[in-house]
């Protein structure tokens, strides 16, 4: 993989394949577009997650798009999240006036402006779709998570993306002709979504550890959550909700109800490493 401008751009291998196949087919000049289309794209969702000084590992430029993978696993602020999901399609709105613009200064061909113009709006409905990893997919899940735990937005999320990518690979196989890169691109989408379904229990685990490490900070709104003794202190981490801290109630027969925190829930579960523990041992540990 090639770093680009600094360590945190990479370029793909499999993009620069195809600049060699487009040199080689006449369709450079086409690609260089795309190209440049996608980098600014992807730089508008840089600029926002840096102003917020989050911590980026890196932005992997695809032949389809870009990914930006961050340390900041859904544990930010909402708006946070939200504004720097938006700032990648935002650039297509400037981007659609400077290429107007340019047209009218004649220093580029009409069929050039158009070309631009028509990528700049497929870019820009595309990457809207509610498709994982798609800026529509991640919209889709914040507003999930805002409103459902978060085991649950994720489960939604990746079964609504997969529905959502059928139906768009049939119409597009029905209205649009025959496409190679639809394919590749459709496979890409899919191999994302299986992806991101197989490390879902992994992502759900950095989630906590990201709670664990805050500790509660920048969140205002208390929940509570009510469980029986016997639940699995993993099954009361799947009620968490983004946005919210919460207070467990745990109900234990002829005894009082204990009430814990959730940070003491999570270190419970993370230092002390009672991975298996039920309700019931957390309260005990805890009165004790």
């Amino acid at each position: 993989m090639t770093r680009l401008i600094n360590n945190h751009f990479h370029v793909h291998p499999l993009l620069w394949l195809l600049l060699g196949i487009g040199i080689l087919t006449g369709s450079l000049w086409q690609l260089v577009i795309m190209f440049s289309l996608v980098w600014i794209h992807e730089l508008g969702h840089y600029a926002m997650a840096r102003f917020f000084k989050w911590r980026i590992r890196s932005v992997m430029l695809w032949p389809f798009g870009g990914v930006m993978e961050t340390e900041e696993h859904h544990t930010r602020p909402f708006h946070e999240e939200v504004l720097v999901v938006l700032a990648g399609p935002l650039q297509h709105a400037w981007l659609w006036g400077a290429i107007t613009l340019l047209g009218y200064t004649g220093w580029v061909s009409p069929g050039t402006i158009e070309m631009m113009l028509l990528y700049n709006g497929i870019l820009f409905l595309f990457n809207l779709l509610p498709i994982w990893p798609l800026d529509g997919g991640k919209l889709l899940f914040l507003s999930l998570s805002y409103a459902l735990p978060f085991v649950r937005a994720q489960q939604i999320l990746l079964y609504l993306s997969l529905s959502f990518l059928v139906v768009a690979l049939i119409l597009a196989m029905v209205f649009l002709p025959f496409s190679l890169s639809t394919i590749f691109l459709a496979a890409f989408l899919l191999w994302e979504n299986r992806l991101e379904w197989r490390q879902r229990e992994y992502s759900f685990l950095r989630y906590l550890m990201k709670r664990h490490e805050q500790n509660g900070e920048k969140v205002r709104k208390l929940r509570a959550i009510h469980v029986n003794e016997d639940i699995p202190v993993m099954h009361i981490f799947r009620q968490f909700k983004r946005g919210n801290h919460h207070q467990i109630f745990v109900t234990r027969p002829n005894q009082s109800r204990a009430q814990i925190d959730e940070g003491e829930c999570l270190y419970y579960y993370f230092t002390m490493k009672q991975s298996r523990a039920k309700a019931s041992e957390l309260a005990e540990w805890f009165a004790s």
